[in-house]
């Protein structure tokens, strides 16, 4: 009889989360970015948020959860109900990167419905005030073969280009880590860091002087500084890959999961969505689920090799 019961109350239950699915969504949704606002992330999430809002017809409102090196926002999806009302960014570096350099309070593989990937930031190689005689790629080994330099980011992976350029290049420099890119920004504009890992707020500051343009540290040049060759153009066979990587909590129901990629993409592909990304030198990279995870896992031996080369990575024991 209990069995039965037991039976009975799991046939009935299936039914209402159906028609719960069916329904969604019903109220606002959360989209969670792990970053603070102004940043590149910043720029896509609010262009594909507004965007949601008028496919869903509910609020899409975006909450920037920076620290811990960009995981807090990935960590609050994977604690969420997985009922369509929260997802959000998780990226490269919440995935592959921070479970080599710290405790993370998800499974990265394990704990996501991936939905799809958006766009991929581009990261630039600047120097400000702290290097005046700095004024290419050669000059700034040179000198830091002759002192201690710094370079910050938000967190390692975007910073992959980096570590592997100082291995290329045999010096070394010494990392610092921010929990909003616009403070490092800040900072290397101000003489207080030599270098960072440059995203869209870069742009302004190069064009005003307060920071020198060196290198594209991803695949391809800046469109706004076409003159700028990327390192592997200079000889330094690497680039740091920031695809925009979305997913929601591990278990959503498949009819919800399928309306909010189908979302989602939509937005990736909408010409003012697209425009906005491009204004801030944010390529456009739609791919659906199985595609970014085939991404993923090309670009991971290489990520992780870096990392673990760079001395970042975690030390067992």
């Amino acid at each position: 009889m209990h069995r039965r019961s037991l039976l009975a109350g799991a046939s009935l239950a299936i039914p209402a989360l159906q028609a719960s699915a069916q329904a969604w969504p019903t109220r606002e949704v959360q989209l969670v970015t792990g970053f603070g606002p102004g940043g590149g992330t910043d720029v896509v999430a609010r262009s594909i948020a507004a965007h949601m809002e008028r496919a869903l017809g509910v609020s899409v409102i975006v909450r920037n959860t920076p620290g811990a090196g960009g995981t807090l926002g990935p960590a609050r999806i994977a604690a969420s109900r997985p009922d369509g009302y929260t997802f959000g960014l998780v990226g490269l570096s919440a995935l592959v990167v921070a479970p080599l350099t710290m405790e993370v309070p998800y499974r990265p593989f394990e704990s996501f419905d991936i939905l799809g990937t958006t766009s991929e930031l581009r990261i630039g190689f600047p120097v400000g005030p702290s290097m005046p005689n700095v004024r290419s790629i050669a000059d700034f080994v040179a000198e830091a073969r002759r002192r201690p330099v710094t370079f910050a980011s938000t967190n390692p992976g975007s910073a992959v280009a980096m570590f592997e350029f100082q291995r290329l290049a045999r010096f070394e420099m010494n990392y610092i880590q921010f929990g909003s890119i616009t403070d490092a920004a800040a900072q290397v504009a101000g003489g207080h860091i030599d270098t960072y890992t440059g995203t869209p707020e870069m742009i302004g500051l190069v064009r005003a002087g307060n920071l020198r343009m060196l290198a594209s540290a991803s695949v391809d040049r800046w469109p706004e500084f076409p003159e700028v060759p990327t390192l592997i153009e200079q000889g330094f066979e690497t680039a740091t890959r920031q695809p925009i990587i979305w997913a929601g909590p591990a278990g959503l129901p498949p009819p919800i999961r399928e309306r909010l990629a189908g979302a989602l993409l939509a937005a990736a592909r909408d010409p003012e969505v697209q425009a906005r990304q491009n204004n801030a030198s944010i390529a456009s990279r739609v791919l659906d689920g199985a595609q970014t995870a085939a991404l993923i896992q090309q670009v991971r031996p290489g990520v992780e090799a870096a990392i673990r080369g760079s001395g970042v990575a975690r030390r067992a024991g």
